[in-house]
């Protein structure tokens, strides 16, 4: 174990703890040095002219060979992000939204962070820190609206008030709003496998984006993957509403059947086996007859980064198979590999799926 240095009291800096080097404030609660990398990547963009700071940074950096390491693989993020496609360098934050009204978004784009100037760690502070900032604020804000909220590839039971239960899938949020008349869920993020105490009294109803779900005593799933929400039925009825299309579309689903709904696009419909609804709960994912560019966006949530799929080509490729995503770095190996891709992993953040 390493000798601690001594010290009289934490420096602190607007949200964040400085300590000494070789104190635990850069590595305590799970803080990894590509972690504590980043914070500090976060404080030197805050303030480039703070010489003090810059000190305690030059410590930082000397004092352990996976520090220097750590702030390495911080200019190779850089230098990766910098390649990829104009429509892949930027990244829309989703902020909090009501039932009624769509999300506005907060838009981020490299053009927004300096240029690199005399050093490779000038070049480092912007983008990386911007990387830190937008893994860490969507879940920031979902935590403050959501009632039940999972992380990346978790996936949680939780029993509500009323008997039903609610399993969410990874990366996924809800909130819960219970009256004497209905019982309203509003899924957030993710997906979910409900199965519902029956109540016609109380109609329990699930929105989804533009998408109302309303069933009386059933168990069926509700996905949000990219810009498609889905809806499956395992058994039961479920009535499913387009809310935002004029007039209003509509169908009702048995055991077995799904809806698929994505923007500017006609409600889509199909039928599989009953027991095949919610398989997504296990962590083995069947992809069937899909592009690998949407199966990249079912395995998002279990990856606890981004993955940029920085070759379209590869992305239309169909697959078939089943994968287990809760090993998402291997998974993603298998699934492109056959098809001329390879997976480069820059930090424990992100990862890349080019051509050979």
């Amino acid at each position: 174990m390493q000798a601690k240095t001594p010290f009289t009291a934490p420096h602190v800096h607007r949200h964040l703890c400085l300590l000494p080097d070789g104190w635990p404030a850069v590595t305590a609660a799970g803080r990894t040095p590509e972690r504590a990398a980043a914070e500090w990547l976060v404080l030197l963009r805050e303030e480039p002219d703070d010489e003090p700071l810059k000190a305690r940074f030059a410590e930082w950096l000397r004092a352990d060979p996976r520090h220097a390491e750590a702030w390495a693989e911080m200019a190779e993020t850089v230098r990766v992000i910098r390649s990829a496609p104009p429509e892949r360098r930027s990244y829309e934050l989703p902020a909090s939204a009501s039932a009624t009204s769509r999300p506005r978004r907060a838009r981020w784009s490299l053009r927004s962070v300096p240029r690199p100037r005399r050093s490779l760690r000038a070049a480092a502070v912007g983008v990386a820190a911007a990387c830190a900032f937008l893994l860490a604020l969507p879940t920031l804000t979902l935590r403050m609206e959501a009632d039940h909220i999972s992380g990346a590839g978790q996936v949680q039971t939780v029993r509500l008030d009323d008997g039903s239960t609610v399993t969410l899938g990874p990366d996924s949020a809800i909130v819960v709003d219970y009256g004497s008349n209905g019982r309203d869920i509003r899924l957030l993020s993710g997906q979910a496998m409900f199965e519902v105490a029956r109540n016609p009294a109380r109609p329990f109803r699930v929105v989804a984006r533009n998408v109302m779900a309303t069933v009386l005593g059933t168990g069926f799933d509700v996905r949000m993957l990219g810009d498609t929400t889905s809806v499956a039925v395992a058994h039961g009825r479920v009535r499913v509403e387009e809310r935002d299309v004029v007039p209003t579309a509509a169908r009702e689903l048995t055991a077995g059947e799904w809806v698929r709904i994505a923007p500017g696009a006609s409600m889509l419909a199909g039928a599989e086996a009953p027991q095949q609804v919610g398989e997504w709960r296990t962590g083995n994912i069947p992809v069937r007859n899909r592009r690998i560019a949407e199966a990249i966006e079912e395995m998002r949530p279990w990856y606890s980064g981004k993955i940029v799929l920085a070759d379209r080509a590869i992305g239309e490729k169909l697959i078939t198979g089943t994968y287990d995503f809760r090993d998402p770095v291997r998974s993603l190996g298998l699934i492109v590999t056959p098809y001329g891709g390879r997976v480069v992993r820059i930090t424990p953040w992100l990862l890349i799926v080019t051509a050979e």
